[in-house]
């Protein structure tokens, strides 16, 4: 939508975390003159500056039916009825965005786990290459306040942002697909196909892992228009041995690099496959890579203490995430915190892959605690496996079970809302536990 179109209507902005006032800020900017009615929670009402009209009431279609255009945040989910009974048009502020603003090549990545570090990790990768780059998205600005110049927005894209097919990138990468967000999306069928609209959008290419079966099942079902190509491949780059290969080179052994675990080489062979189609120079994107150090909360080793190592996977929202960062440790002497936020997502095959080797200690707690406990005992995994309600007892269980040459990692495999407000505040309260 154009924002000459917006400046007759009534227009509310439904949502006023990082992503609505974003929003706001911008439409004072290009449309100084309009009238924003923020729709949004009292706990969110006192961060709304006085000139904007605030409603607090329970959004319903009676309520989006004042407005001609509503402008929904992306954590707001499109399946309820609110937003399906309404007569008013409900948009995101990244069709403002792409109508609006577009001028550098839009580089979209999504996935269910490692999009976060993929994204930082090209871009960076850019960086080092002479480009403006910008890092936006979850990780970054908001896409709605990318108003600079530009050669390339890199766009950590999430399923909700994915979902209304308003992103319309040049060049669009898949990382891998599971099972995720059932609460926000309500199945898995839908789940994948609202991440599959950021490739059906994509203008010139779409990265895929050729090792991901789900991908591949919904490509045969879904064919794409786009030009295809593929990381996780021996005719491009993939992993062999814990080694980063373009063909028959080896380029970069996960000993050379600040990252842990074979996942985030995956992530590497997307950057490089994404570098080499965009014909840059590959040697200087694996030197930025090999310096990349990372973000926080992502098998962040926080501390040593008295011996013991604790390493910080508060990022970790699915058993997939946390079955990658056993991977990185001898699970012999690892104590594990699981547990979190219950989004009905099945737990039984991770303990059945963890069942050959498994933590000295598994430690649940949160919403879910219960649930993967019952299945730990329920297979007789050979583990000490207890439960604790709260996150702070189980990590104070963990500091009385470990012992010098332990270590002791937060990898939830789910995420945080059933007692925190993100996955920052939930490992900045791990690392202040241990301390």
């Amino acid at each position: 939508m154009l924002i000459e179109q917006l400046r007759q209507l009534k227009v509310a902005v439904w949502g006023y975390g990082l992503e609505g006032q974003a929003t706001c800020a911008y439409l004072q900017l290009r449309c100084p003159e309009l009238a924003v009615t923020v729709l949004c929670p009292a706990a969110e009402a006192t961060a709304v500056p006085a000139e904007y009209k605030c409603i607090t009431d329970a959004v319903n279609a009676e309520l989006l039916d004042q407005f001609d255009v509503v402008i929904k945040s992306p954590g707001i989910s499109p399946y309820q009825a609110a937003v399906t009974n309404t007569r008013c048009q409900i948009i995101s502020s990244s069709a403002l965005w792409f109508s609006n603003e577009k001028s550098a090549e839009v580089i979209a990545i999504t996935g269910t786990k490692g999009k976060s570090t993929a994204a930082a990790m090209l871009a960076s990768a850019l960086q080092a290459l002479g480009k403006r780059v910008v890092l936006a998205g979850n990780i970054g600005l908001p896409l709605i306040q990318c108003l600079d110049e530009y050669d390339y927005v890199v766009l950590e894209t999430s399923s909700y942002q994915a979902q209304d097919g308003a992103i319309k990138a040049d060049v669009a990468v898949l990382l891998n697909l599971y099972t995720e967000h059932l609460d926000w999306h309500g199945s898995e069928s839908q789940y994948h196909a609202d991440k599959w609209q950021l490739l059906r959008q994509a203008k010139k290419l779409v990265v895929l892992n050729q090792a991901d079966s789900n991908t591949a099942a919904i490509l045969s079902d879904q064919p794409l228009t786009a030009k295809l190509t593929y990381f996780a491949s021996q005719q491009g780059f993939y992993v062999l041995d814990g080694v980063l290969m373009y063909q028959d080179k080896a380029l970069l052994s996960q000993y050379g690099w600040q990252l842990k675990g074979v996942h985030n080489l995956n992530n590497a062979a997307a950057i490089c496959t994404v570098v080499s189609a965009l014909g840059l120079d590959i040697k200087v994107a694996i030197n930025a890579i090999k310096q990349f150090k990372g973000l926080p909360h992502r098998l962040e080793t926080v501390g040593v203490i008295n011996g013991i190592s604790f390493i910080n996977d508060s990022i970790a929202s699915t058993p997939h995430a946390t079955l990658a960062a056993l991977s990185t440790v001898n699970t012999a002497t690892t104590i594990l915190l699981v547990g979190g936020y219950d989004r009905g997502v099945d737990w039984s095959w991770w303990v059945q892959a963890i069942a050959d080797s498994p933590p000295k200690a598994i430690i649940c707690s949160g919403q879910n605690g219960e649930k993967i406990q019952q299945l730990i005992l329920n297979q007789q995994i050979k583990t000490q496996c207890i439960r604790h309600t709260h996150l702070a007892q189980a990590v104070q269980a963990a500091l009385e079970l470990a012992t010098a040459g332990d270590c002791v990692m937060l990898s939830p495999g789910a995420p945080s809302f059933d007692a925190f407000d993100n996955y920052q505040q939930r490992g900045q309260k791990f690392i202040q536990w241990i301390s």
